[in-house]
């Protein structure tokens, strides 16, 4: 029983050696850590370690059943350094970028729009009057009337043609002289329409197609004036 208590105190021993060992290599290391930071404004210095000195264990009371073995705990210090203030650094705004200038627009003088086309008309004749039954005419059977420009004179040499669903009749020509203008032509005695247009030299109409209802019963003539239109 001597020689396990004997055993026992060795060991408690030997923890307490290893602890104080270990204690004094920490705080050594710190102060080496510390002398070799150098002194600045912007890196605070360290606290020092704070060395905790572990109580002598008590030895334990012998028991008669068990030898019992006690450890004790060691801590170890540990170095929390401070984390630096961050240095109080001018701030330098970005200088504002300098806006290009801007010419004005150049102002092209405009062109004056072209002439609008006046397109012509779709012929060249057209009624100067209202077709109509002239009961006073002396003869029968006619179609007659008077072609002028568009001032009003009589035109001389302008054809004027009559036809209906069967016949087609040659056309008339204007006359000179005293009857300057004046066309008549002779159609027959059958109450029938018949249509009244002018023609060029082709034959091409040049005019819209006037109808007229013709009887000779109402009248021997039926008036159809036309009028140039330029």
């Amino acid at each position: 029983m001597n020689k396990g208590y004997a055993f026992g105190f060795l060991i408690v021993l030997l923890v307490l050696g290893l602890g104080m060992y270990v204690a004094f290599t920490g705080f050594m290391a710190s102060r080496e850590a510390l002398r070799a930071q150098p002194l600045s404004r912007t890196q605070p210095t360290p606290r020092p370690t704070r060395t905790v000195l572990l109580p002598s264990p008590i030895p334990p009371s012998p028991t008669p059943t068990a030898d019992v073995v006690i450890v004790p705990t060691v801590i170890v210090p540990t170095t929390t350094p401070e984390s630096p203030q961050p240095t109080d650094t001018p701030s330098t705004a970005p200088p504002s970028p300098t806006e290009p200038s801007v010419a004005p627009p150049t102002v092209s003088p405009t062109a004056a729009p072209p002439p609008t086309p006046v397109p012509a008309p779709a012929y060249q004749f057209r009624l100067g009057g209202p077709a109509a039954a002239d009961p006073t005419y002396p003869n029968c059977c006619y179609i007659f009337g008077t072609v002028r420009d568009a001032a009003g004179n009589p035109l001389e040499g302008v054809l004027v043609q009559a036809f209906n669903e069967w016949n087609t009749l040659p056309p008339a020509a204007t006359k000179g002289g005293n009857e300057i203008g004046q066309y008549n032509i002779p159609i027959g005695h059958d109450p029938v329409v018949w249509y009244v247009v002018v023609v060029d030299a082709n034959g091409n109409h040049i005019s819209t197609q006037t109808p007229i209802q013709f009887d000779p019963n109402v009248a021997g003539g039926y008036r159809v004036d036309w009028q140039r239109t330029y």
